[in-house]
């Protein structure tokens, strides 16, 4: 009786889809296979199991269901024939099929699908494609059929379908993909690498036989095609990338924080590459500056044949390029140079964080082991390109100071730029006057006035040093305006008039005062309100740093009423009281953006570089929900 019940409630569990997700093992040379290397002869005990993987991946796809997670060791997997036709399908299965390192491209490059990836276009968004190199001379590529699916982390490299495209009809993101020398052998015309995808970011195109298109054909109603910190450069094609845009279907399409290029005049032709938007956001035709641009030469044998007209048979082989970026500061070697992974170049490619700073650096280096201080390289945004975001993105040299150990520079995190708008909360239509830290007022019941907080007159001196005034309005117990300007390690606000050449020292007249790099877990006297007619009330803070929704565990405030998005890197300072015990922040900002808390309120609506952000999901404009 009781095994019955056991059977009966697992039954109903299958039906009601709660049975736990399955994670499921393939190796190619797992310790119990007879035959390594080939899946005709297999070990007797498989399963998929860890113990007893598969070895290969087609068994585990169709041994799985949705919700599953397929973990798949080092190895060549489909074909060992690069010129052979072989296949993977997924099969309608919203499952993981994931490398063992699938954000490391060191594994990544050794964890080879020799063939074509195929959907079937009904993987919901929790289907998964991550960390494999997909590689085949005469057929591989990605096939989505529409596939809401992701596909993240992939060398997709040397193929060579018909007509070149080898990433075609992916619905779902597309990140962090290095698609590059694709081609080696076409005979059926030229088509785009990649077409058909509605989401591509951190994704470096280069160096194939042809170039990216974007098109709204076949969207839904509502659709939005994005291109986000890309780079798109040097394919040997008339276009870099090309727009095939239909005006009447309702889609829209965003472009930003791009390197497209070179420009038509150096290229073989064709039309240029479309507007990014953001102006300074952007960087067209720049050179990225790879370390190494694979190089491209006719396969031996016998010559190209024509067939029936201007298409030809050729083949081509490359030497394989590394696409990462060169940097004065550090860049990842594959090869230990003087004992170490990190090395540095003569130059500083345009691309290194140039994406988009709302992103945040996801794994990226902060500095590299051996240089801790940040004295030779620093990061501050993520770079552009497939290695952007991952733990071999190069870093920037550094300019100015070191931050030091365990430091984080607060220009990353308040960047007062020309334009900015930020607008405070206040409950009571004034400021109030210093007072102890507390949670906010609920912000329903009567309107509210919210405070504003804006960027104006921003100058450089010839040391890069910045000084900008920030204007307040709608507040008549704020002052009218502060001049900031860093000198000795420290951001300083005053009233008095600062000259077009700050002078070298702190002002008479300081408003308030916070470093210049914090180092985190550190208490520094920080001001509540730095904007007040008053003298203004400084508190032992704590710095903190960690996702919003981090930093506000354990406090009074309300995650509900801070602007809308999954703000992955901000730096709060925490009241701490003389006992040793936390409060609430008193101000919170956000790398890339600047205070999302300041003055014990929130920010209810702000305008940064271009983009407008409300604190609800439904608000008007832009919000980061969607970013890393």
């Amino acid at each position: 009786m009781k095994s019955e019940c056991v059977a009966l409630l697992l039954v109903l569990s299958m039906l009601a889809g709660v049975l736990p997700a399955r994670i499921w093992y393939v190796d190619d040379d797992a310790p119990g296979d007879p035959l390594p290397f080939s899946s005709t002869v297999s070990d007797p005990r498989e399963d998929g199991s860890a113990e007893h993987p598969f070895d290969d991946i087609q068994k585990a796809i169709d041994a799985a269901a949705d919700g599953d997670t397929i973990i798949v060791a080092p190895g060549q997997y489909l074909s060992r024939d690069p010129w052979a036709y072989a296949e993977l399908r997924f099969k309608g299965k919203s499952l993981r099929l994931v490398g063992s390192a699938p954000t490391d491209f060191t594994t990544i490059e050794q964890t080879i699908l020799c063939g074509v990836v195929i959907f079937d276009g009904t993987e919901d968004p929790n289907c998964l494609l991550q960390g494999f190199q997909i590689r085949n001379h005469g057929y591989g590529g990605i096939l989505g059929n529409k596939t809401r699916a992701s596909v993240s982390h992939c060398i997709i490299r040397d193929n060579g379908p018909c007509g070149a495209t080898v990433l075609k009809d992916v619905h779902g993101r597309v990140a962090n993909c290095l698609i590059v020398e694709n081609a080696s052998f076409h005979d059926c015309g030229v088509w785009p690498v990649v077409t058909g995808c509605t989401e591509l970011v951190n994704c470096t195109i280069a160096n194939n036989l042809s170039g990216l298109e974007v098109t709204n054909d076949g969207l839904p109603a509502g659709s939005q095609v994005i291109v986000r910190n890309c780079i798109v450069w040097g394919n040997l094609s008339a276009y870099q990338l090309l727009q095939r845009w239909n005006s009447a279907l309702p889609a829209t399409l965003s472009i930003e924080y791009c390197l497209v290029g070179p420009a038509p005049s150096t290229s073989t032709g064709g039309a240029a590459a479309p507007a990014t938007r953001g102006g300074s956001s952007t960087r067209p035709y720049g050179d990225p500056s790879f370390v190494q641009v694979g190089l491209w030469g006719d396969a031996p044998g016998p010559p190209p044949v024509t067939r029936g007209g201007p298409v030809t048979l050729v083949k081509k082989v490359v030497a394989a390029g590394d696409y990462r970026l060169r940097t004065e500061g550090w860049r990842w070697s594959p090869q230990l140079i003087h004992g170490s992974h990190w090395y540095f170049d003569t130059v500083t490619s345009v691309a290194i964080d140039a994406g988009d700073p709302l992103d945040g650096l996801g794994e990226e280096l902060e500095r590299v082991p051996h240089d801790p201080e940040g004295q030779w390289g620093i990061n501050r945004a993520i770079d552009l390109g497939a290695y952007g975001g991952t733990t071999q993105a190069s870093l920037a040299p550094t300019r100015g100071e070191p931050p030091g150990v365990g430091a984080v520079d607060l220009r990353d995190y308040w960047p007062l730029n020309q334009g900015n708008r930020w607008y405070v909360h206040d409950p009571q239509a004034t400021v109030r006057e210093a007072p102890a830290p507390s949670a906010p007022a609920s912000r329903s019941g009567s309107p509210t006035t919210a405070r504003e907080l804006r960027v104006s007159n921003v100058a450089t001196r010839p040391d890069n040093k910045v000084y900008v005034s920030l204007v307040t309005a709608n507040a008549p117990a704020w002052v009218a305006s502060v001049r900031c300007y860093y000198v000795d390690r420290t951001l300083y606000m005053t009233q008095d008039i600062v000259p077009n050449d700050p002078p070298p020292g702190p002002p008479k007249n300081i408003q308030a005062q916070y470093p210049q790099y914090p180092v985190i877990d550190a208490v520094i006297q920080a001001p509540y309100d730095p904007f007040v007619r008053t003298a203004p009330q400084y508190y032992s803070v704590r710095v903190t740093r960690g996702s919003l929704a981090q930093v506000l565990a354990g406090t009074s405030l309300d995650p509900a009423l801070f602007l809308a998005g999954a703000w992955p890197d901000v730096l709060a300072l925490v009241v701490e009281y003389a006992d040793g015990t936390l409060g609430d922040p008193v101000a919170i900002f956000a790398r890339g953006f600047g205070p999302l808390l300041i003055a014990g309120q929130p920010i209810e609506r702000a305008f940064v570089a271009g983009r407008n952000f409300a604190d609800t999901p439904g608000g008007t404009g832009a919000s980061p929900a969607t970013r890393r």
